[in-house]
């Protein structure tokens, strides 16, 4: 039949009948004249294939084009957020963007073991979804389902489970965690942490403002980091960040590698030098190690603020010790702007005692 004034052959289907070859042929030829073209479609979708062979227009290519040149460019944690999208979606990563469909992503979050896992993932690909949509990258809707994970735990670590994990912390996930302990920190905050945040002299540890956790309402932010947190070291902290700095610059001597340089290089790194990362993977075989499960990096805050308590910290002493900005409730915060830094140099030292004690003695009954 003609189209486009042009003579074509086109393929109406194989092992039809008469009747309905015709009735499809019929179909066609009025899809021609209103000005459609049968064959765009085969083409396409060659095409399609072909370029998910080179990585083009995939899955895995409009991720990476939304935290490289789209809105997650700007993320703080928007390498952290691709990584974990790229690993948790991989068997969809080769597939054209515009082929995949919101039940094979839902799929993948229904099968995925790790209940919390799954749903970072769901939070992390909703906004790339939506940017992908708005510029025809896919074609949606896109209407993930988080699984259902229940009320966190509260864990706090009793004198016994301590015990049991203070022995455990002699690798670099292990080294970290005994700084949140001795710290208060949150886990971010040390995972991110440089060498020239450190002044072993004065024994500080001044977290940046856009490291620290912000929960001010967007309007009050304008596009302001929160204040620099300045944090008081204890003797026990000193020792440990001594003891991690000298296995790291063992480490790039052996490798031959460039010294430690304060301003870029993390505290707290693998064997290999990158960043902590697999945490999941780490409290696994951890608690394999040590008999200690269900715990997680952020427990450890809440068991340093619980020593604090239990050592006769008042409650907003604890509070800045934690890095709160409403100490004592926003009507009280409003007047009262001090940060008690006495107090809290005190308190951290009484649980740097405290730690190192319990460590003393842990040890002590092992050998």
């Amino acid at each position: 039949m003609r189209a486009n004034g042009v003579m074509r052959r086109f393929e109406v289907g194989s092992g039809l009948g008469l009747s309905e070859a015709r009735t499809k042929a019929e179909g066609l030829r009025r899809k021609i004249k209103e000005g459609a073209d049968p064959t765009a479609e085969k083409r396409s979708a060659r095409q399609k294939a072909i370029s998910a062979l080179e990585g083009v227009g995939t899955l895995g290519s409009v991720i990476d084009a939304y935290f490289t040149t789209g809105n997650g460019a700007g993320l703080k944690s928007g390498e952290t957020q691709r990584k974990h999208l790229k690993t948790f979606f991989r068997s969809l990563l080769g597939k054209p963007a515009s082929d995949v469909r919101s039940s094979q992503l839902q799929l993948v979050v229904d099968a995925h073991p790790a209940r919390i896992t799954a749903a970072r993932a769901v939070a992390y690909v909703g906004p790339v979804l939506k940017w992908a949509r708005k510029r025809d990258l896919m074609r949606g809707p896109f209407e993930l389902e988080k699984p259902i994970v229940g009320a966190p735990r509260q864990r706090v670590l009793d004198e016994g489970e301590l015990r049991k994990l203070l022995l455990t912390f002699d690798d670099a996930y292990g080294r970290c965690c005994m700084f949140l302990l001795l710290t208060a920190a949150r886990r971010s905050e040390a995972v991110h942490a440089t060498w020239s945040q450190i002044d072993l002299k004065a024994k500080t540890w001044t977290i940046p403002g856009e490291d620290r956790k912000d929960t001010r309402a967007q309007a009050r932010r304008n596009g302001k980091p929160k204040e620099a947190l300045m944090v008081p070291l204890s003797q026990q902290a000193v020792a440990l960040l001594k003891e991690t700095h000298r296995i790291e610059r063992a480490r790039r001597t052996n490798l031959e590698l460039p010294k430690i340089s304060p301003a870029k290089d993390r505290i707290f790194v693998t064997d290999s030098g990158g960043p902590l990362i697999n945490w999941s993977r780490w409290l696994t075989a951890n608690a394999k190690r040590s008999g200690v499960s269900g715990w997680s990096a952020h427990a450890l805050r809440r068991t340093a603020a619980t020593v604090a308590g239990d050592l006769g910290a008042a409650p907003h002493v604890i509070a800045a010790m934690l890095g709160h900005s409403n100490i004592g409730g926003q009507l009280v915060a409003g007047y009262n702007k001090s940060r008690y830094r006495d107090e809290h140099a005190s308190i951290i030292a009484k649980i740097g005692h405290r730690i190192g004690e319990l460590l003393e003695r842990t040890t002590e009954a092992s050998d």
